[in-house]
């Protein structure tokens, strides 16, 4: 996925931080015991906010990790991480899908052979989400077709995939709780699509492919407006959490909604947020090594 909907770290409280970190290695836990090891690889910040939204985990062991294989990490477990593990193979294999028909080159190459090498488990995923994989089909035609008329419209395409993460919530227990989930993981969605175009909008000039964006600057729109709509989402996300029951994922959400998504806009907004997240991927690996 696209790794934008994470927390800001130094102001998680240590304890928060642990439950996050097991929240993380428990969704790549559960993607290698649902769909097999080679769908831990598809792992993300995006999801496991997914499963730490979706329900209170209901236990937690320590599992041997291929990236650290000296030490056990703590992995949560429950039905909110089988959900996002489900929800997470259907989304990357729809994205492989994607660029296959957007991409170029090596990169187009490198995307066929994902999607061959995934496919099974994404049946298995299709089949027991159905409904959101329908979801899934309906909105990529729809976004499909916002791309072929060039539409202009950053809202309308931005809506396609603020439905399809929606759709995420639609299994919650009550009415009340899925219309919560709904409008938090619909602009949460909205938030994910406005960055992945500012961040690609570069490459897509360069290449010429479509990104609504492009329309919108050369429109008028400036940087002001465009974190004025993120913030308004991201604003809106916040206030939907307020409304779910408190949980112990309650400072963690919070954090990531509040705080996290801010700094993200910030770096992404500024053109530093690849760079950074660079940094941040090497950091993490030498921070692996020490835990060793």
């Amino acid at each position: 996925m696209y790794g934008y909907i994470r927390p800001l770290r130094g102001e998680l409280k240590v304890a928060d931080y642990e439950r996050y970190q097991a929240a993380y290695c428990g969704l790549c836990r559960t993607l290698q015991k649902r769909y097999g090891f080679l769908c831990r690889f598809l792992v993300s910040y995006d999801l496991s906010f997914l499963a730490l939204l979706l329900g209170e985990e209901k236990h937690s062991c320590r599992s041997f990790c291929p990236r650290h294989p000296l030490r056990k990490r703590r992995c949560l477990g429950g039905q909110g991480l089988d959900v996002a593990a489900d929800c997470c193979v259907i989304l990357c294999w729809w994205k492989f899908n994607d660029e296959v028909r957007d991409s170029r080159g090596l990169k187009r190459l490198a995307a066929r052979l994902l999607r061959r090498l995934y496919r099974p488990a994404y049946k298995r995923a299709a089949a027991r989400r159905p409904d959101f994989d329908a979801v899934m089909v309906r909105e990529l035609d729809r976004l499909a077709a916002l791309e072929e008329t060039r539409s202009p419209s950053l809202d309308a395409a931005a809506d396609c995939f603020a439905s399809i993460l929606a759709a995420c919530g639609e299994e919650a227990a009550s009415a009340e709780i899925r219309r919560i989930l709904h409008e938090l993981l619909y602009h949460v969605g909205r938030c994910i699509y406005i960055l992945d175009a500012a961040d690609d909008l570069e490459e897509d000039t360069r290449q010429e492919s479509y990104n609504p964006l492009r329309c919108r600057l050369d429109g008028g729109m400036d940087a002001e407006e465009l974190r004025g709509t993120l913030n308004l989402s991201q604003r809106r996300a916040a206030a939907a959490l307020e409304l779910l029951d408190k949980s112990r994922n309650t400072e963690i959400l919070e954090n990531i909604l509040t705080l996290g998504l801010p700094e993200v806009f910030s770096l992404v907004l500024s053109g530093q947020w690849k760079k950074r997240h660079e940094l941040t991927r090497a950091y993490m690996r030498r921070e692996g090594e020490a835990d060793e």
